[in-house]
């Protein structure tokens, strides 16, 4: 399960990494793309608590 709870944080690190890019790059977003940064922290928060008890399994 620690793999498995890793490959989760590894994924939601990726997700907030790619809302940082979507945040600096903000011109270059359409208008009508607002909802995916929202998204993006949305999985990424979620991914990480979803982890935190896949840690405490043994």
């Amino acid at each position: 399960m620690t793999g498995l709870a890793v490959a989760m944080d590894v994924v939601a690190a990726g997700f907030f990494a790619w809302f940082l890019v979507l945040v600096t790059r903000r011109r270059g977003v359409p208008g009508d793309e607002g909802g995916r940064s929202v998204a993006m922290v949305l999985i990424a928060v979620s991914l990480g608590l979803l982890s935190v008890s896949l840690w405490s399994l043994p």
